[in-house]
């Protein structure tokens, strides 16, 4: 039975989490042995990892960063990740090569995973990326600048690059490697990706493999809206966003039903904050039949919500938390289906945006337009995209015994590739 490690090192929220889960119960079903090293191990609540499936920490250390100036490409996003230090970076490659060697992996699958990676292309073990586009930077040179709003010059760019590879070569080294790996290195024509074209952080790559969005939410509450007339209004933020606390005033003083869905809100706060027009989740919340009849949605620029919005044709206010977040909400304004909250914010201008949101129906238009480019997409037909190109890449015809219960890969994935 062919053995298949999922891993995730960085990045925050569900996302990763829900990605690596969908892609072990497909692979377990195709007859695999699969081993999650997880950044986070508690799994969703009433979700336990189904018979094939074990589950392990991801090694880690502890992310101080490097400080200086903000990153400008993806290089610098690692410096300030727990790549700025060769001995952090030497200790946790260690720790990967040690679970490769229990693990015995035939292939590896990083989600945003990049020791992991290092330490595959050190064990000449088969590996891939999958993720939204943000971590795994284009085959162009210099990788481009995450700041698309600010001038970069390729000299800082390129200079990113050189100073995180001085930092790769010599934990390598201090490992007795002798000869490294750089981190251009780590990434390829194999990697896929789970979000549109159109949405790349990036831009659009001629030669992408998209197959959009293989995310979901278990056990999500049902929650319906409570009036058929009137705007209605969809908001998905965290306490952590920058002017939450305006953002709520401005949502409360909205002529619309307002539904705010807050994870890691105190409950007293949000029975302060309730009002008879807004209504706080604490809880996940079943996105889909609410977006079918919401006019405007609110977020923080994850790539999940805000994907899910659109393909729901409903169009957003995003007030980013940090880089990755203020790029996507770039990349859909634009599309001309959102408005970015930038700079300081107060009650009075959120109130100003989303009544322009609601009231010109050009943004609409361009979510509608999103909607109806990518209609033939399904979550179930990215998943089994990817794991037909998981297998296609590195897993056809790896020995089949009279044990193996793996389906024969397709001659073609089911649909299209986005």
């Amino acid at each position: 039975m062919a053995r298949v490690l999922i891993a995730w090192e960085l990045g925050e929220a569900f996302g990763h989490l829900a990605r690596c889960l969908r892609l072990a119960q497909g692979l377990v079903a195709r007859g695999y042995a699969v081993t999650l090293a997880l950044k986070d191990v508690r799994l969703p609540a009433g979700q336990a990892p189904a018979s094939g499936i074990t589950v392990l920490p991801a090694p880690l250390t502890p992310q101080m960063g490097a400080g200086g100036s903000p990153p400008v490409n993806y290089p610098d996003v690692l410096r300030v990740s727990g790549f700025a230090d060769a001995r952090d970076v030497a200790a946790r490659l260690n720790a990967w090569q040690g679970m490769f060697s229990l693990v015995r992996p035939d292939v590896l699958v990083a989600d945003h995973a990049p020791t992991a990676l290092l330490a595959a292309r050190l064990a000449e073990v088969p590996y891939l990326s999958i993720g939204n586009g943000f971590a795994i930077p284009p085959s162009v040179s210099p990788w481009p600048s995450i700041r698309s709003w600010e001038a970069v010059s390729d000299q800082a760019l390129t200079a990113a690059e050189a100073r995180l590879d001085r930092v790769l070569d010599e934990a390598q080294r201090a490992l007795g490697h002798t000869r490294t790996v750089r981190v251009r290195d780590l990434f390829g024509a194999h990697d896929i990706l789970d979000t549109f074209a159109e949405l790349d952080h990036y831009g659009a790559r001629p030669d992408g493999r998209y197959v959009g969005p293989i995310g979901s939410v278990p056990q999500a509450l049902h929650v319906a809206w409570q009036s058929r007339d009137g705007p209605k209004v969809l908001a998905y933020l965290r306490p952590a966003v920058p002017g939450f606390q305006s953002i709520l005033q401005a949502l409360a003083r909205l002529d619309a039903e307002v539904l705010c869905i807050a994870p890691g809100m105190k409950p007293e706060m949000a029975k302060r904050c309730a009002t008879r027009r807004l209504r706080i989740a604490l809880a996940p919340v079943d996105l889909p039949p609410l977006l079918e009849h919401a006019d405007l949605a609110i977020g923080y620029g994850n790539s999940a919500f805000t994907t899910q919005a659109l393909l729901a044709g409903v169009p957003l206010a995003m007030r980013p938390r940090h880089v990755e977040q203020a790029l996507f909400a770039h990349r859909v304004e634009a599309l001309g289906a959102g408005k970015l909250l930038g700079g300081r914010i107060d009650a009075a201008s959120v109130s100003a945006s989303l009544q322009e949101l609601l009231g010109n129906p050009a943004y609409r238009q361009a979510a509608r337009s999103f909607r109806s480019r990518h209609a033939d997409y399904s979550p179930s037909q990215a998943i089994e995209q990817s794991l037909f190109l998981i297998e296609r890449t590195f897993l056809d015809g790896w020995n089949t015994d009279s044990t193996r219960k793996t389906q024969e890969p397709q001659e073609s994935p089911p649909a299209c590739l986005h």
